[in-house]
């Protein structure tokens, strides 16, 4: 019958390819040798569990509900809190910690924990996830279940491409027991290594501590000491992960320079020339310095990539300012502050061949 049409109701409802990658190939092609011989070998599995609660099933195993959604009784009281969207938690006890698999509409995340979750003495050690771009730019995007930062802005979150499939990746991935903060006990210390660009109000304060992370092996974002195969074996797993599910592009969002780095040496490219311009110039100016008689390692790049933000300029220490014209008043795309992100992408499908974005993520101007 002519007016009789086929349905592909799990794409309209929103159901993501992503979300149904299986839990043998996050096992055998995401998580690294290292997270494996930390967890132990798998005991027993428990669920899956279909999960509607911001809280999960022990301290830190929570859920997301950015657009506030609430459940209220007959007389406007608040019920509970609930997700808009439920998510399918499955936990796996290893003999060292437990690792949890989840996955929404849109995305799947897998975290591993190591000690006892139960009682609050567990460490999470590694967690990556592939979420579906589809409704980024749009509030819909913060229905997600699993999101920790909103993708709603118009402008600086929408998609590189509306005809490509983009899927985002994400990796966390620390040594057990190697916090700034167990070895310092320096609680803001530990906050100005977790994200610096919050400090820059106070340039005597942003100083101080910027000295100490300089000069020490942790870059910006470090916390603790990262598992030494997550940056050589990941991003391959993400990549089989997101080709097997037939996506066409997969992207990153660089919390700093060093981020970049290891994205490019993986084959990521820009995806604003803009950002590219910016980023070529941050490196043509740490040049500078190193030509100038200040060698440079790569956590050391990105804290001067951080230290660029600093106003006035006067106060950057000058072996360390990019002082020449081209590279004055740089500061790094994404400031981990803001909606302002640093994306990174790379074609994965024939269908994606010779794809170039020719993309702003700066706001408009007013």
């Amino acid at each position: 019958m002519p007016f009789i049409k086929a349905l592909n109701v799990p794409e309209l409802l929103g159901l993501a390819p992503i979300a149904q990658v299986s839990d043998e190939d996050i096992w055998n092609h995401l998580v690294t040798p290292t997270v494996k011989g930390l967890l132990g070998p798998i005991i027993k599995s428990e669920g899956p569990r279909l999960v509607e609660t911001v809280e999960g099933l022990f301290p830190g195993d929570k859920g997301s509900n950015l657009n506030r959604h609430q459940l209220m009784d007959s007389s406007g009281k608040l019920v509970e809190t609930l997700l808009r969207f439920p998510y399918v938690h499955h936990l796996y006890r290893t003999a060292n910690g437990v690792m949890v698999i989840k996955r929404d509409f849109v995305k799947v995340q897998v975290l591993a924990w190591f000690g006892e979750v139960e009682k609050g003495k567990a460490e999470l050690i590694f967690k990556a996830a592939l979420r579906d771009r589809r409704f980024d730019g749009t509030r819909r995007a913060d229905d997600c279940s699993l999101l920790d930062y909103s993708y709603a802005d118009p402008h600086l979150n929408k998609r590189i491409s509306t005809e490509l499939s983009s899927v985002e990746l994400s990796i966390y991935g620390f040594m057990p027991g190697s916090r700034v903060l167990d070895a310092t006990g320096d609680e803001e210390y530990d906050r100005f290594i977790n994200n610096p660009f919050k400090f820059l109000s106070e340039p005597d304060r942003f100083l101080a501590l910027f000295q100490r992370g300089f000069h020490s092996k942790r870059g910006p974002g470090q916390l603790m000491a990262a598992i030494p195969d997550v940056s050589r074996f990941c991003l391959a797993g993400f990549e089989y992960l997101a080709r097997k599910q037939g996506y066409d592009l997969i992207e990153m969002a660089a919390s700093h320079y060093h981020v970049a780095r290891w994205a490019v040496s993986g084959g990521y490219d820009y995806a604003s020339p803009a950002h590219k311009q910016a980023v070529d110039y941050l490196a043509a100016g740490l040049e500078y310095i190193r030509h100038n008689g200040t060698p440079l390692t790569r956590t050391q790049q990105s804290w001067v990539c951080v230290l660029q933000s600093l106003r006035p300029i006067a106060r950057i220490p000058e072996a360390l300012r990019f002082i020449t014209p081209e590279h004055a008043h740089l500061t790094w795309p994404q400031d981990n502050v803001s909606d302002r992100s640093l994306w990174m992408y790379k074609t994965l499908s024939e269908r994606a061949r010779g794809f170039t974005p020719m993309i702003s993520f700066e706001p408009p101007a007013n």
